[in-house]
């Protein structure tokens, strides 16, 4: 019984570290990525870009934080959505020069 006990308390403690390393730095409190497109987004409630996940939130999408620089993930964004309004990135909002240099690469 007491093997029992400390197998289940190890189980326990690995299955709740592991999940607490586990969670996406988005839930953690990290701003990541916020778009919004110039045309209202088609239905649909995600799209991939790259290697970022975008999820629909309001007029535009919402991501976790990726590898990539910001300038890059907007540009590979407005591949897949068209041209942007708005692009932040950790809070920062893109100026005009940054956002014109992501909406080059538009659909």
């Amino acid at each position: 019984m007491n093997r029992f006990v400390a197998f289940a308390a190890a189980f326990g403690t690995s299955a709740l570290l592991f999940l607490a390393t586990t969670t996406p730095a988005f839930a953690q409190g990290s701003v990541g990525y916020q778009i919004v497109p110039v045309t209202a987004p088609a239905s649909g409630e995600a799209l991939v870009s790259s290697d970022v996940i975008w999820k629909r939130a309001g007029e535009g999408y919402v991501a976790p934080k990726a590898n990539s620089r910001a300038a890059i993930v907007c540009a590979q964004a407005a591949k897949k959505i068209g041209k942007v309004a708005s692009f932040t990135a950790d809070g920062q909002a893109f100026d005009e020069a940054a956002l014109a240099k992501c909406n080059e690469k538009a659909r």
